[in-house]
């Protein structure tokens, strides 16, 4: 039996990133799980449900150096006591420390899950340094695993990677969508949604463009914000919302202008943070969903938006390009609210929208179902432990 440790910096990253992996590599493999993250509400859920051998070590987002020191050595401790075979590590910090611990105590497979660029809208001597960062991690690494083409090409333009090292598992995504049991339309009543309706304010007529993301200038909030304006002074016979997922971040924070929009104006709904488990619901309130994101290696909502037959808008410069395609389940903006706009007028009209809806989940179905991801990240697991 190979032992996989998991290393991410929260319990909610990691229903989100890993998911159902926890069950199927134990189930179709010869693999016992592990994961370590910082504490949080939903970890006693996680764990019980996939039954995952666990320790909770603090992985902050922010540079700490004295607790991350002490994160460090607890890593390596754990990985030592259990045996670990297989590291696999997500995102900035969790790559940082699970790669160097991995390096530190020699496990045979040190593997990057790289979900995007984080320098990548960074200047001067900050992208240098982050930049130099994911290299030196990569270096200790033994594999890399990017969640798109554009990752994958971004790593390789600028030098992060070896040539060769960094590779991309079918169509891309690290873990996913489950378009069975969780997003899947035919799982949200008629009745739920009405409610939900009710709930936040939304008449049967309102044309509802959703957004669900962390409010930073990074994902196009701010774009997205102004789009609103000029759809609704070009459309006055339309009654237009945004309904928003997500709650407010300090780091790379909104302009004060847009705030006060989105906290003020009548047709902004904010409905904060929603749990996992409820998310897919909230899809059905909408009838496009916009992500203008300036750096996304992936990106998820528009994957879990069109299994939720609702169309998607989303940038063409990042990674958010490989989560439709264009003219058939989404389209592609620049990164400007004219363009956001345009885009949106489109989808005033509900058979055109309807019609990109239902092909949206049928390519999602096709392409980025969790069982396909999770079998080519099981496939390509059992060829680099085949050998230890």
């Amino acid at each position: 039996m190979k032992r996989i440790l998991e290393i991410i910096n929260l319990a909610s990253s990691a229903e989100n990133f890993i998911g159902k992996q926890f069950s199927y590599f134990p189930q179709h493999g010869d693999y016992e799980m592990h994961l370590v993250c910082s504490d949080g509400p939903e970890l006693e859920a996680l764990v019980k449900k996939h039954q995952i051998k666990h320790q909770v070590i603090p992985i902050n987002r922010n540079i700490t150096p004295w607790q991350d020191l002490k994160s460090l050595i607890a890593i390596c401790k754990y990985v030592r006591r259990n045996r670990i075979d297989v590291i696999i590590c997500h995102q900035e910090k969790g790559n940082l420390l699970g790669q160097t611990a991995g390096f530190i105590t020699r496990v045979p497979v040190r593997i990057v899950l790289s979900h995007g660029i984080l320098y990548e809208t960074m200047t001067g001597l900050k992208r240098w340094i982050v930049r130099l960062q994911d290299k030196l991690v990569s270096d200790m690494a033994t594999n890399v695993i990017c969640v798109s083409n554009y990752v994958e090409e971004q790593r390789n333009k600028d030098g992060v990677d070896k040539t060769g090292k960094a590779v991309v598992l079918g169509n891309g995504s690290c873990n996913g969508i489950d378009t069975v049991n969780k997003f899947n339309p035919q799982l949200v009543s008629l009745q739920k949604t009405e409610a939900l309706k009710r709930q936040y304010g939304i008449k049967e007529d309102d044309f509802v463009i959703g957004f669900c993301g962390r409010l930073v200038r990074d994902k196009g909030v701010v774009e997205l914000v102004y789009a609103l304006s000029k759809l609704q002074k070009k459309h006055p016979e339309k009654s237009v919302k945004l309904f928003i997922i997500g709650e407010f971040e300090q780091r790379d924070a909104l302009p004060e202008e847009v705030l006060r929009t989105i906290r003020e104006s009548n047709s902004v709904v904010l409905s904060g943070r929603i749990p996992y488990a409820d998310i897919q619901k909230y899809y059905t309130l909408m009838n496009v969903l916009v992500l203008p994101s300036h750096r996304d290696g992936l990106g998820l909502a528009p994957l879990e938006a069109q299994a939720m037959n609702v169309p998607a808008i989303v940038s063409k410069i990042t990674g958010c390009r490989e989560t439709i395609v264009e003219h058939e389940t989404g389209e592609y903006v620049d990164l400007n609210s004219d363009s956001i706009c345009e885009k949106l007028e489109l989808f005033l009209d509900n058979e055109y929208a309807e019609q990109q809806g239902k092909k949206g989940r049928d390519f999602v179905v096709k392409n980025f179902d969790t069982d396909i991801v999770s079998n080519n990240l099981l496939n390509y697991l059992n060829k680099l432990t085949g050998q230890l």
